[in-house]
């Protein structure tokens, strides 16, 4: 980094206008101003930079938050300006009695810690990854919804009739809820929910094609799916979440962004383990790591580790047990290429 050469602009990204922190490091000054978010303006903002930055053998620097709209951003600049993107989660707040939060306050912040050489940087994942993603993503949220449904349907069932509410979703249950007796209403209302998780099962079923196109492109995704207990979707969904492997130093980063890894409080020799998760980890890969134990705990590998700690702490902490056991398998079958071993390590 050319110090003292270089302008600074700094964003806090909205869909209309961008809030822009700019300062010149030949002269220390600062200013902060509002942008409309469309692509001239934005490049009249950085055309301006450049041609002050580059007469005295600078650049032009551009940090973001990791937020939507990052990566046209990215696209737009590119050979224009050095792009960063800033991990929020991980900069330091300040104490409480003065933790306020605005627009100019947010860039203040990104600057500040840019200067100071301590800006944490978030990974930037490319076109491909953020397809799958997005696909994985769209997944979920219609997950999501078929649950909604199917949650509304049995609880009409249990609590507005007498009838049964199990195997509702056989075909002879399916048939039981489309010639129940209803009143007008509700048997109209019946059949829109019906007809919507019907529209919901067809798309998931695009989407899951989709991920299997995805899975037999991918040989990680492949030698993934051959561990027992995870499934196609659950390959593709665990690897589109992790990304390039290499971006973690080691596997315990891995089991720390997956939200895996205890905090730890120590004071005075004192300490103990608090809760996992946590703000900048990722919820969704725990998620399905820690579903996929139901069956990863019955590997030879991970059943003795299973065993001990259900004995001592119960069934969820043994859980994750097992899911940072697997995560750290993952690391090295992503990091080596070797294949999953069920057996237990002599």
């Amino acid at each position: 980094m050319n110090k003292g050469k270089d302008i600074v602009l700094v964003v806090d990204y909205h869909l209309e206008s961008l809030q822009v922190r700019r300062l010149d490091e030949a002269t220390g000054k600062e200013r902060s101003f509002q942008v409309g978010n469309d692509s001239s303006r934005i490049l009249s903002v950085v055309h301006r930079a450049q041609g002050e930055a580059r007469g005295r053998g600078g650049k032009v620097v551009w940090i973001m938050e990791s937020t939507t709209g990052w990566a046209r951003v990215k696209d737009l600049l590119a050979g224009r300006a050095k792009f960063l993107l800033a991990n929020v989660l991980q900069m330091p707040l300040p104490p409480k009695a003065r933790r306020r939060k605005t627009d100019k306050i947010d860039t203040a912040r990104m600057l500040r810690e840019y200067r100071n050489g301590s800006l944490p940087l978030a990974y930037q994942p490319d076109r491909a990854l953020r397809e799958v993603r997005r696909l994985v993503d769209t997944r979920q949220d219609l997950v999501r919804r078929q649950t909604a449904l199917k949650n509304w349907i049995s609880h009409y069932v249990s609590h507005e009739t007498w009838r049964s509410s199990k195997n509702l979703w056989s075909g002879r249950g399916l048939l039981r809820l489309r010639t129940m007796p209803l009143t007008p209403m509700d048997r109209r209302l019946m059949d829109v929910k019906l007809e919507e998780l019907h529209q919901v099962w067809a798309l998931l079923s695009k989407v899951e094609e989709e991920m299997a196109a995805v899975q037999k492109a991918w040989p990680a995704a492949q030698r993934l799916d051959r561990v027992y207990g995870i499934g196609m979707v659950s390959a593709v969904t665990i690897l589109a979440y992790v990304g390039p492997i290499d971006r973690f130093g080691d596997a315990e980063e891995l089991i720390s962004f997956a939200g895996l890894a205890p905090g730890t409080h120590r004071s005075d020799g004192r300490g103990r383990d608090l809760k996992i998760g946590g703000g900048g980890t990722h919820s969704q890969l725990r998620y399905f790591l820690i579903e996929a134990t139901r069956w990863l705990k019955e590997i030879p590998r991970y059943a003795g580790a299973y065993e001990r700690k259900l004995d001592r702490r119960g069934k969820k902490v043994a859980r994750i047990v097992v899911a940072r056991m697997f995560l750290r398998s993952i690391y090295r079958m992503l990091r080596t290429g070797e294949e999953f071993a069920a057996e237990a390590v002599a």
